[in-house]
């Protein structure tokens, strides 16, 4: 009896140990289109990352930023979405344990062959609309288990991962030879330089940027060659082996109520998915040592004329055969042992030919910081800045193998 005894306290602890994370959702069902309040708690992580999945893979996910151990995010439900069950799966990067939840999903407005429920038309009309598993399907919490180990812990900031080419035209680089960046594009500055943990992982470690952001990563070789670079998907797509079969007991009005209420919700997403690029010239801190506002100068057709006839304390040399653009302050001599950093709207140029060609035109403002600035392991000699009128990379393409994407960065 006393080993039985033992036993059991022995399995509640393992329980309990395999649910580090404490998640709690602010509905027992869902509409197909609604947003999911989650709330979580752990107390030694920062960032928490939850996900949505059925048997088939991903269907939704969030990062959620933890203060004190505890945190809330929306996740925002796809209006596509199947009728049924899904597993919503949270967890942290430094622990190697995963907490699951079951949450039913109604999609009302769209039948799909994925649907895996059965309706049951509720007689009272005051009573609450639940969901239930249907008896004797044969499903456990074994069916949503898995071995997960995630192995940076975020505690420098929000992490983000990417995985890098290492080899081009034959000639393959070390992670030393290889330097990583992350940008916010837009009329701001917002510069990360990444880690190389391996030859070709590399590791952001961002702070002081919310919400959705257009971002750039991009990853330069020691030969000045731009490197292919592709984002690490922070969640694991924990793909449950089995779900239950979904009884949903429904009232009508409260379905059709939350209906109209989820579709108001989806337009006002639509109507807010502006972002805000508001310039504002002070970044570091400080104001730019100079400013050319080319409103003022409109004769001009490319980049070229401009740093030929206006913008005098910018030159181009060739450092190995590449092209670079350097700054310095009055009576300075030019200094080429450290590169200056180029940056339009945010994005890090190193094809600097084709910046030449760019038209003037659509460039509103140029800034100059002619202070020496480190971003990780990189000095540079100063920063020169192209800003477009609209912030948004106006007609200006992405730098081969760079990765232009938005991301959702956690609260």
């Amino acid at each position: 009896m006393s080993n039985r005894i033992l036993s059991l306290i022995a399995a509640m602890v393992l329980t309990l140990s395999a649910f580090a994370v404490d998640i709690e959702t602010s509905r027992t069902w869902y509409l197909a289109g609604e947003a999911m309040e989650i709330s979580v708690t752990d107390d030694d992580a920062i960032i928490a990352y939850a996900e949505l999945c059925d048997s088939h893979g991903l269907a939704a996910g969030v990062a959620v930023g933890l203060k004190e151990g505890h945190g809330t995010g929306v996740l925002e439900l796809p209006s596509h979405l199947h009728s049924g069950y899904y597993v919503l799966s949270v967890y942290t990067r430094h622990n190697t344990q995963v907490s699951h939840k079951l949450i039913a999903v109604i999609n009302p407005l769209r039948k799909s062959k994925d649907d895996d429920i059965q309706w049951i038309r509720n007689s009272h009309p005051d009573s609450l609309s639940y969901s239930s598993i249907a008896e004797g399907d044969g499903f456990s919490m074994a069916d949503l288990v898995s071995e997960k180990t995630v192995d940076v812990r975020e505690i420098e900031g929000h992490i983000i991962k990417a995985r890098v080419e290492n080899n081009h035209d034959g000639k393959t680089f070390s992670g030393s030879q290889i330097r990583p960046s992350l940008s916010i594009v837009g009329k701001q500055i917002h510069y990360f330089e990444g880690q190389m943990v391996n030859d070709s992982m590399a590791v952001f470690y961002t702070y002081g940027i919310h919400g959705k952001r257009p971002l750039v990563l991009s990853a330069m070789s020691s030969t000045g060659v731009s490197l292919p670079i592709e984002m690490m998907n922070p969640y694991a797509t924990l793909l449950p082996k089995k779900l239950p079969h979904l009884v949903f007991h429904y009232n009508r009005s409260e379905v059709e109520a939350r209906s109209i209420d989820m579709q108001r919700h989806q337009k006002a997403m639509a109507s807010d998915a502006t972002l805000d690029y508001d310039y504002d010239e002070i970044v570091f801190g400080t104001r730019p040592d100079q400013t050319y506002n080319l409103d003022e100068y409109r004769q001009f057709r490319t980049i070229r004329e401009v740093l030929l006839e206006y913008v005098t304390c910018v030159t181009k040399k060739k450092i190995n055969d590449v092209s670079q653009l350097f700054v310095r302050k009055e009576q300075d001599q030019y200094n080429t042992s450290f590169p200056t950093l180029v940056l339009i709207d945010g994005m890090p140029v190193f094809d600097v030919e084709r910046l030449m060609k760019y038209d003037a035109r659509r460039i509103h403002y140029i800034n100059i910081y002619t202070d020496q600035f480190t971003f990780g392991n990189t000095v540079y000699n100063g920063i020169l800045t192209f800003i477009t009128r609209s912030g948004r990379l106006t007609n200006y393409p992405i730098e081969q193998n760079m990765q232009y994407l938005e991301y959702d960065f956690p609260k």
